[in-house]
């Protein structure tokens, strides 16, 4: 009997786009690289959650995969949205988690974030010839990021602060959450109890792109063996 393949959304972290799921994670089969629209409404996770589930059309059924903040809009969707399951990529359903959410509240309503993209992204080349475009899967890391928050809704980036620290979270969530999270992460609490724990940090989605490929791959093939055994 043949399998329908489940549809998979990928939302990016907050200040990130499609780049934050490097090329390999095209390979997971029927998956989407998704894109933050442009926001002008309240800084409220819920409504976020409504209006990027409208914009991307989202089916039912699909599996989303999300980064950091990304997880925590993958979380609210599927409260109004049946999903297959939610994928949090160094993500939790709290934001209590998101320890460094307070610090960036006060960072952002301090600095012209729209500067800051500017000096960024003059200063881009200089780092690139001293990195090199080459380097360690962390320093690619480092400068893609640094080119998505240059590219970012700069309000949607500073809103989204405030958003994170008013989110009542998804401890009851309607779905199935698959955890994936790097030990070295500093920006979100290391959850006691994750499904695979990778040796790196916060930018696992990116670092560590092959293994958290191979990994979802595999709990895939394992849903459709489920799926079939109950098919027969």
């Amino acid at each position: 009997m043949t399998q329908e393949r489940l549809p998979i959304y990928l939302i990016p972290g907050l200040g990130a786009d499609r780049r934050n799921y490097p090329d390999v994670w095209t390979e997971l089969p029927g998956c989407t690289r998704l894109e933050w629209e442009e926001y002008h409404g309240p800084s409220s996770v819920p409504e976020v959650a409504r209006f990027m589930a409208e914009k991307w059309q989202l089916p039912p059924g699909a599996v989303l995969v999300g980064s950091s903040f990304g997880g925590i809009v993958a979380c609210e969707i599927a409260k109004f949205l049946p999903v297959h399951a939610v994928v949090l990529v160094a993500s939790s359903t709290s934001g209590r988690d998101f320890v460094t959410t307070g610090r960036m509240k006060l960072l952002t309503r301090v600095l012209p974030l729209r500067l800051v993209q500017t000096l960024l992204r003059r200063a881009q080349p200089w780092l690139e010839f001293v990195w090199g475009r080459g380097g360690t899967p962390l320093t690619r890391a480092v400068l893609d990021s640094m080119q998505m928050f240059c590219a970012c809704q700069a309000a949607f980036y500073r809103g989204m602060f405030d958003a994170i620290s008013s989110w009542e979270g998804a401890d009851t969530p309607n779905a199935r959450v698959i955890r994936i999270h790097g030990k070295l992460d500093k920006l979100v609490n290391v959850p006691a109890h994750a499904d695979a724990y990778l040796n790196g940090g916060h930018m696992i989605g990116m670092t560590h792109a092959h293994e958290c490929v191979d990994f979802i791959k595999c709990w895939l093939q394992d849903q459709r063996q489920v799926q079939l055994w109950h098919a027969i």
